[in-house]
């Protein structure tokens, strides 16, 4: 076998190490994340439902049930449950229902419940914009100053939108992809900046008031902040957020918006072209760039010594987003660029034994190893690579 056939066993190994009766853990070791969490157990799953293992399927499946009967009255899924006490847990809300719709779509449909969970982000949309709403650091950034409209959020929605379309026929399928669509079209319009210096129209979902562009109803100008970073280059934004726009480039958000059809093949080759350009696929992927830094405007004392510039959020590398890249690679047909990378996770994976995180300037593993979603995304990425396909319901 190749490094990769072997990568695909070990990674198998890894999965075997996070299962346990309540579902499967984010981490397999002793030291680590010992809870069913909601976006890791359902991002895993996106490559461990190919996993020929029972046990592995078992605890996807137990992951599914256990979070949804742990779900709030109003249809919220928890962020994670503690396998030692059964509490659920709501902290970091705002994904986790999202990637359980997709996952039970995967892998045990349930539509009265995929209904239940889809309302409850109906409600998220609270200025009625289209646009899903979150405080800061409640996705899978969960130390990280993302807040107010997210793009990896609201392209994550589009997914879950058009995988639940799949469940049902006549119109409420078809009234769950216009959804979708308009969705997408508002992260378009909303999301896209165009390497023109213009921040105006990104910010234009905050003002209370209809008036000339520069001005409210009043003839009062309006503040504008001045774009800073990236000032040429062509991306989806992070975050919109009140009278400030986020201006790093968000790894996740970006291929989210090329997996859930958001992106079309223009911006896609611009997304494509930053991240090799940039050099964020050297270690396949660093979450971010450019890496917040003290002094800048989304800079918080809370990051300590955690979110350092290059290490975890703020800029290491995870190896589940290699996973996600490489699909995206797939997705727009630059298949000898996406075994070029494939090769590059399996030998990061192998050398930090999918581990949760790494460096994003040494390559140095930092976080925990057996992590449930590296190993589950290479997995995904292989069988991406297989069928030179992108392995989702709705792709």
């Amino acid at each position: 076998m190749d490094q990769s056939d072997a990568t695909y066993q070990a990674a198998i190994e890894s999965l075997g190490r996070c299962c346990c009766q309540w579902g499967l853990k984010a981490s397999g070791g002793r030291l680590g994340h010992q809870q069913i969490w909601a976006r890791d157990s359902m991002i895993a799953s996106l490559g461990a439902r190919f996993a020929p293992d029972n046990r592995i399927q078992d605890a996807l499946r137990a992951s599914l049930a256990l979070l949804k009967r742990h779900r709030a009255s109003g249809g919220a899924i928890p962020n994670n449950v503690d396998c030692a006490t059964l509490r659920p847990n709501f902290r970091a809300y705002a994904d986790g229902g999202l990637w359980w719709v997709i996952g039970s779509v995967c892998l045990a449909p349930d539509p009265e419940v995929v209904r239940e969970v889809l309302r409850w982000y109906e409600y998220q949309d609270v200025d009625q914009s289209g646009l899903l709403s979150m405080q800061e650091g409640s996705d899978w950034q969960d130390l990280f100053c993302t807040r107010g409209k997210g793009l990896y959020l609201n392209c994550l929605y589009v997914l879950a939108l058009r995988c639940a379309a799949e469940l049902f026929e006549g119109e409420e399928g078809d009234l769950l992809r216009r959804r979708a669509s308009l969705v997408s079209d508002r992260i378009n319009s909303s999301f896209w900046y165009e390497g023109d210096g213009n921040v105006m129209r990104h910010l234009s979902q905050t003002f209370s008031t209809e008036g000339a562009p520069g001005s409210d109803s009043l003839g009062r100008l309006r503040w504008v902040p001045e774009k800073r970073r990236l000032v040429d280059e062509r991306y989806y934004l992070p975050y919109l957020a009140f009278r400030s726009v986020g201006e790093w480039f968000d790894s996740f958000g970006n291929l989210l918006a090329i997996l859930a059809g958001v992106a079309d093949q223009p911006r896609t080759d611009a997304i494509l072209d930053f991240i090799s350009r940039h050099s964020l696929d050297i270690w396949p992927l660093r979450s971010l760039t450019p890496v917040i830094r003290p002094g800048d405007a989304d800079w918080r004392d809370y990051y300590g010594s955690l979110n350092v510039p290059h290490r975890y959020h703020n800029g290491g590398v995870w190896p589940f987003l290699g996973g996600f890249y490489i699909a995206a690679l797939v997705k727009a047909a630059r298949i000898d660029a996406a075994g070029v990378v494939c090769r590059r996770l399996a030998e990061l994976n192998q050398a930090g034994q999918f581990n949760e995180w790494h460096h994003g300037e040494t390559g140095e593993a930092m976080g925990v190893q057996d992590q449930a979603w590296s190993a589950g995304m290479y997995l995904f990425a292989w069988e991406c690579m297989r069928r030179n396909r992108v392995v989702l319901p709705c792709a």
